[in-house]
């Protein structure tokens, strides 16, 4: 058998303290029904010995019991991650944005959008619950590609291939750089 590996064997933790945690249900539920019992004729810290609470989570439950009845007996943790109202924005208003059939004007910037479909937001929101409810949507500058070159830009293209049809290629040509979509400007590259 090989040797263990770990500096100090791993041991599950036992089931008496809580450690910080709050308890479960059946555990919390059994001490409110021994308190409704026995409340008066035991004291709270007896009564949270009997069933391996602290003293002090004992006194801190039986306050919530007081206050809130029933309801004690269930977690207390928050309802909501996310506080304040709910947002105007939901999730099938986003996929309707997104889907090019339900949306004429989906390729508009986000004001134009909220406009045309009376969406009662502002930009910011609507493109946080767009990133929210489509799997990280936004809207994205995409390239332009002009498709018709212009005449006078046909003519000078054409005057130039004429003017140097017959230079060599390695002393002329292999010093130019065909490109439509950057302007180069060699004095900036010094």
């Amino acid at each position: 058998m090989a040797p263990p590996t770990r500096l100090r064997p791993f041991r599950t933790p036992s089931p008496g303290p809580l450690g910080g945690g709050e308890a479960d249900t059946p555990r919390k539920t059994m001490f409110f029904n021994a308190l409704a019992q026995e409340g008066n004729s035991k004291a709270v810290r007896t009564i949270a010995k009997e069933y391996g609470i602290a003293k002090s989570t004992g006194q801190k439950w039986r306050k919530q019991y007081l206050d809130m009845g029933e309801e004690a007996k269930r977690h207390t943790r928050p309802r909501s991650k996310v506080l304040g109202r709910n947002s105007r924005v939901t999730k099938s208003m986003c996929k309707m944005l997104v889907s090019p059939s339900k949306n004429p004007i989906r390729k508009q910037p986000l004001d134009a959008q909220i406009e045309y479909h009376k969406i009662p937001v502002q930009k910011r929101q609507l493109q946080r619950k767009l990133k929210e409810h489509t799997k990280k949507g936004r809207r994205y500058l995409c390239a332009f590609i002009k498709k018709v070159i212009s005449p006078k830009n046909h003519e000078d293209r054409t005057v130039y291939g004429n003017e140097h049809l017959y230079d060599e290629v390695f002393g002329f040509w292999d010093h130019i750089v065909f490109t439509d979509e950057a302007h180069i400007d060699p004095t900036s590259q010094t």
